[in-house]
């Protein structure tokens, strides 16, 4: 049950940070949701849902069960994947914005429009 419910918390997280994104751009979103969870699917919709970590969680917008099932397969194989196209990220952005945090961490990839870091 909790697998059930982490990939449920990765796929809509998908669908708001990276649903533009290649694979590879998809599967680094999880990678990274997955690193920050320390890898325990109890932690994933904590994660997820933690106060101000994604900005789509302050103002639930909707998606269509297309992109749903999509998101939701992603995140199944990206979870299911021992390959971390991150390098060991826990935060990442998007690459138009500079947040504060960002010069206290390890860049560690850029792929698509997110860079990625670790502590």
């Amino acid at each position: 049950m909790a697998l059930e419910a982490a990939l449920i918390c990765l796929a809509l997280n998908l669908i708001h940070e990276a649903r533009g994104e290649s694979l590879t751009g998809q599967y680094a979103i999880v990678h990274t949701t997955r690193n920050r969870a320390k890898y325990n699917p109890d932690n994933v919709c904590k994660v997820v849902f933690a106060h101000r970590q994604f900005s789509w969680t302050i103002k639930m917008p909707g998606h269509d069960s297309d992109q749903f099932e999509r998101a939701l397969n992603v995140a199944k194989l990206a979870w299911e994947s021992p390959a971390d196209v991150t390098y060991g990220a826990t935060h990442y952005h998007a690459a138009h914005i500079k947040p504060y945090w960002a010069a206290s961490m390890k860049h560690t990839v850029k792929i698509g429009n997110h860079i990625f870091y670790r502590r």
